[in-house]
């Protein structure tokens, strides 16, 4: 899978609204983006009231061609308002493997 870490402050008080952004993401693009996607949201536990996402298209092209989609590229506007100056990324390769 492909796709990227961001690390970023919230402002006070932009949690419930980033959860509503996030509910809203699910119902409107995450069904336009084909086959699998893993998207991961929470806190540091060494940089205090850091917010950091993971998110993981099934290739790269997936990932790529949502970067380029106006539908996401809104969304990400709407995101960024929610934060402390720039959100930073990290693209990145990964494999997951559940183990019970």
């Amino acid at each position: 899978m492909f796709g990227t870490i961001g690390h970023a402050r919230p402002k006070p008080g932009m949690e419930a609204k980033f959860d509503a952004l996030m509910a809203e993401w699910k119902q409107t693009v995450r069904p336009q983006i084909p086959g699998r996607f893993l998207e991961l949201t929470g806190t540091s536990v060494t940089r205090s009231g850091e917010a950091v996402f993971l998110a993981l298209a099934q290739d790269e092209a997936t990932y790529r061609a949502l970067a380029e989609d106006p539908t996401q590229h809104a969304f990400f506007e709407r995101l960024s308002a929610l934060f402390e100056g720039e959100i930073t990324w990290e693209d990145v390769e990964m494999e997951i493997a559940i183990n019970d």
